[in-house]
């Protein structure tokens, strides 16, 4: 992804070169006035370039916000709500939230990760995990320890309580699209679909 992003970049700044070569040739031909419009096309062209390809994005917020993007403007329909009105948990580990982080150019921080859940009432949830906030524990640490030990992650049934809390930053998206964020606690349940573990806040 890296090198095609660097290879836009090359080309854009080669055709820039080129019509400022262009414009300066203009500019020695005694017509002084095209050298602005030059640059004014120029700018037009790197404009549109820009629109063509979303930036990439790293931080949890921006990262809560393109998925967000990626969902109310349409530009991801793995975050669409499904017709069988099943909540879809995808994390970002997965082979689906690889291919979405692509799609919208998320790069998560090393260690960290992102669960994203389409709940069958129209809310949209994001939990961004990250190991500095965790003492470092990592996302993959995080995941393999629940494998082993998923009772550790489960509820006390006393308290109704998980036994197992760590600090996640959360992304509220209300069905209309308005996003509420929170630094929170999380914890870990069985994803929608039975087959693995989803992050989501609340200690209960």
């Amino acid at each position: 992804m890296k090198k095609q992003k660097g290879q836009d970049l090359v080309e854009y700044a080669f055709l820039l070169a080129l019509i400022v070569a262009v414009g300066a040739s203009i500019y020695s031909a005694g017509m002084p006035h095209s050298i602005s419009n030059v640059f004014v096309q120029a700018g037009s062209l790197l404009g549109e370039a820009s629109k063509k390809q979303l930036s990439a994005v790293s931080s949890y917020d921006d990262i809560i916000q393109r998925l967000g993007e990626g969902r109310y403007q349409g530009l991801a329909d793995i975050l669409k709500e499904t017709p069988d009105g099943q909540a879809v948990d995808i994390d970002s580990d997965s082979a689906a939230g690889q291919q979405l982080a692509q799609k919208l150019n998320i790069q998560t921080k090393d260690g960290d990760g992102w669960f994203a859940r389409v709940n069958t009432n129209g809310y949209f949830i994001v939990s961004y995990y990250s190991a500095d906030a965790n003492k470092g524990v990592t996302f993959s640490q995080l995941k393999s320890d629940y494998k082993d030990n998923p009772g550790k992650y489960g509820k006390d049934p006393v308290t109704s309580r998980y036994k197992t809390t760590f600090k996640i930053n959360e992304g509220y998206y209300y069905p209309n699209g308005d996003l509420k964020t929170y630094n929170t606690v999380g914890h870990i349940e069985t994803s929608p679909n039975g087959s693995g573990m989803s992050i989501y806040p609340g200690a209960r």
